[in-house]
This record gives structure tokens, sequence and C-alpha cells, in this order.
């Protein structure tokens, strides 16, 4: 039997969901009735929670459109969270009022607690590691069995960047999360992991954050730099401090009815399209972290703090967090698929376009 777990969705986000809009623009509810998609275009709705700047937009959703565009699909994208947070695009996915999300692993684990490994604090040591595993036989193995019992379909993996924290002090080890009330994405892991390195979790949608950080409401945050800089936290922040504590990427999740829905060389279009996307994504995150880094001393935007002690916060998982999740054994299983060197080449190594 395949569990749902489906929660009621609110008729707006339906039917938001259910309508089209122009790349990037801004959702006008009141606009939306009365929009129809162009005569004999297929049309695809993606949603997520990232600015039109950020690379999973300006290079992953970009590419993705124009490739689908050359097999009469009409790809229309919904930025920074016009349709929702990430768990609720989620949610929308698995009813099929959504047609595609793209979301964090650790929000699949309400649906699938497994699939929260992809998120584990320092599983990964960069974004090669991270793109290889992900188009790897474990994860692999474990997205057919998430499709398989809740009909939610992982596709495409893209690199988001490796997670730092930003506060007004050095964050140099878990010492110094003690007293920081830190946001943090509103997902079991991230409360975890906050809460395993001595930190008090606090969730919060994205778009609150800076707000929230300007008010002094949290104390800090943690995002790779691309999301820090497309959010301008670091007009909020005055310290980024180089934890990498989770390599990280987001996926993108379809209904299998969807694919189901579609024929067959259109299903092919879509998945061809994603995985160019996944590399143009790649180039642009990879470039975008080094720049934004090599500028950030130079012109002293943030102070940047490297000397970060990365054992003692890789002991504080190993610890105090691996023994309580229900992915431990695949979190192991995927270190040594890495080790054996039976991964896929990562984007690194591959041609972009």
């Amino acid at each position: 039997m395949k569990c749902r777990l489906l929660k009621p969705l609110a008729a707006g986000l339906a039917a938001l969901a259910l309508t089209g809009c122009s790349l990037f623009e801004p959702v006008d509810i009141s606009d939306l009735a009365d929009e129809a998609p162009e005569e004999g275009a297929k049309v695809i709705r993606l949603a997520n929670v990232y600015e039109s700047a950020h690379p999973a937009n300006s290079c992953g959703t970009a590419t993705m459109k124009t490739e689908l565009s050359k097999h009469g699909i009409d790809l229309k994208v919904y930025p920074a969270s016009q349709l929702g947070t990430e768990a609720e695009l989620v949610e929308q996915v698995a009813t099929g009022a959504l047609d595609i999300g793209i979301s964090s692993g650790a929000f699949f684990g309400v649906w699938y607690p497994k699939a929260e490994v992809v998120d584990g604090p320092f599983l990964f040591e960069d974004a090669n590691e991270y793109d290889s595993a992900t188009r790897g036989q474990v994860l692999s193995d474990l997205y057919d069995d998430m499709a398989e019992e809740t009909d939610l379909r992982v596709f495409s993996s893209w690199y988001y960047g490796a997670r730092n924290v930003t506060a007004n002090k050095p964050v140099r080890t878990p010492d110094d999360f003690k007293g920081l009330k830190i946001r943090t994405p509103d997902a079991r892991l991230y409360l975890q992991m906050i809460n395993t390195f001595g930190g008090t979790a606090t969730p919060m949608a994205l778009t609150e954050v800076y707000l929230a950080l300007q008010q002094n409401t949290i104390d800090a945050q943690e995002n790779p730099l691309p999301t820090i800089d497309s959010n301008k936290f670091q007009e909020v922040q005055s310290t980024v401090s180089m934890t990498k504590h989770i390599v990280q990427g987001i996926q993108l999740v379809a209904n299998e009815s969807f694919f189901e829905g579609l024929e067959p060389e259109e299903a092919d279009a879509v998945r061809q399209a994603a995985d160019k996307a996944r590399l143009a994504n790649f180039k642009c995150v990879t470039e975008s972290e080094e720049n934004l880094l090599s500028t950030w001393k130079k012109d002293k935007t943030m102070d940047v703090v490297e000397d970060v002690d990365v054992e003692e916060f890789r002991g504080r998982i190993k610890k105090d967090l691996l023994p309580k999740v229900a992915w431990a054994e695949e979190y192991e299983a995927i270190q040594k698929e890495l080790a054996s060197g039976n991964a896929p080449k990562p984007a690194g190594a591959e041609e972009t376009p």
C-alpha cells in the first residue's frame, strides 16, 4: 500500500499551480484566472523558493526552459516562494496541484524519512562528491523506493552550495553556537543539527529571514554563499564562518502520475532538460561560491572566518546525531560508494553546456 500522508491544501495555492505565469515575473493572483497557455504548447509548471537571480533559476531553470522549448514544451517557473515554502511545494506535487517542485532532501523526511540523508551534515566533502553520489546507486535505489511508497519521484539533483553560518560574531566551534538563536528551514533535520551543535534552532521561511536579522529577532542563519548573496544577508550580518556543515543540493520532484501523463518523448525531454540544467547550475554555483568568497575577502563585505574546527563539528554529528536518525545506514553506504570510486563522474569532470 502506498503511504500518501496527504494534508488539505489551500484552494488559492492549488489555483496558482494550475495557471501560467512568465518566467521570473511576480505573480499577481488577480491576473492568473484569465491566463491561458499558447495554443498547442504543452505547459509544465515548476516552482521553487529561490530568488530569480539565484543560480538555481538564472542558470538551472532558465536552461531547462530553453531546452524544453525546443520540444514544444512551455516551462512556467514560479520563483521566490510565490507558491509557498519548500514543504508546501512538495505537498502540492504530491496532490498533483503542481507539476514539478524543487526542494532540499530534508523536506522529503515527512514522506520518506530515509530521503533526509542527502542533506546529512558532513556527508560530502565538496561539490564533486555531492554530484557523484546523487547519481550513484545508493541514492538511485533510495529514490526508487520513495517513489514506490509515496508517488514522489526525484528525477534530478542540482548542487546548491556548502552551507555556512552568518552572524555578528565568528563561529569556529560548537561552543560558539551557545546562546545563538539561528534561523533554519522548517524541517526536522535542520532542527536536530542546530540543537546538536548547541544553538537554538528557529524555523522560518527564507523570505522572512532578512527582516528578522535586521530586527534582531534572530541572531544568525546558515546558507550557501550564493543564497546569502541573492538574499542580501551580508547587509545585516557582519561575519560568515565557513563551517560547510552541509554540502547540499536541491532535488527536482514530480508526482509519478505527472510522468505517466506525458508522452514518452515528452518525459525523455523533461529528464534530458533537467540534466543539462544540472550541469549549467553546477558551473554557476561553484563559480559563484569562488567569486563571492574572493570578493568578500578583498572588499571586506563580511569578515570571512576560515579557521573553523570542522573535526569538532563532525564529531558532534557522529556522536550525537547519527545514532538518532533513520538514515544512518544510508549515510555510511553513500560514503563507502564514494570511497570505492564506483560513483559516476561529477559534473566538474563532464562537459558543461
